[in-house]
């Protein structure tokens, strides 16, 4: 599978995510519907010759497709158990599950595997990151004061101790999508 394009159709969306995440513990249902229609187009793209799947015949790429689905689904139906346990935010249960459409059937456990290393380091480096986080919220919050027309919300790291404030997992998500379609663990 050809994943040029559709890592390219990512970075941009998935920058959103990380940076709506990271100040405000909030991966937005617009940012995933738009995500949900890109995976839509990439397999409408086959059909003129572009896309992901262009470079496979009808029945590997149906098949790819498939599986990209039966991952997707699986994902949402375990990522909502855990949400529903509190372990697990709703948007990143939804995020996963729409990337795992587009990261391809074959690829999906690499995504899954890295996706979890990435939170892992992630873990680790939170104390880092909340520094990060309140400079980015004064510096958020100091655009907002001279720019009031732009109403821009006012940064969780803002009003929240730094403890309270749960894991951007987010980042550890879109870290998961972009290495494993830059490198594919699976041909």
């Amino acid at each position: 599978m050809n994943n040029l394009l559709v890592l390219q159709s990512l970075l941009i969306p998935l920058g959103v995510v990380v940076f709506s995440d990271l100040f405000y513990r909030k991966i937005h249902n617009h940012l995933i519907l738009f995500l949900l229609l890109l995976a839509l187009g990439n397999g409408v793209l086959f059909f003129v010759g572009l896309g992901s799947y262009a470079s496979l015949s009808l029945a590997h790429a149906a098949a790819q497709f498939g599986w990209s689905l039966v991952g997707a689904v699986a994902v949402l139906c375990i990522g909502f158990g855990l949400f529903a346990i509190g372990q697990m935010g709703a948007g990143d249960v939804k995020l996963m599950a729409v990337l795992c459409l587009l990261v391809g059937g074959n690829n999906q456990v690499a995504f899954l595997l890295i996706t979890a290393l990435a939170g892992g380091v992630l873990a680790l480096l939170m104390p880092f990151i909340r520094i990060v986080e309140m400079a980015g919220a004064k510096w958020i919050l100091q655009l907002s004061s001279m720019m009031p027309w732009l109403r821009i919300p006012v940064p969780q790291a803002a009003y929240t101790r730094p403890n309270t404030a749960g894991l951007p997992y987010g980042l550890a998500i879109a870290a998961g999508a972009i290495v494993s379609l830059t490198t594919p663990l699976t041909h």
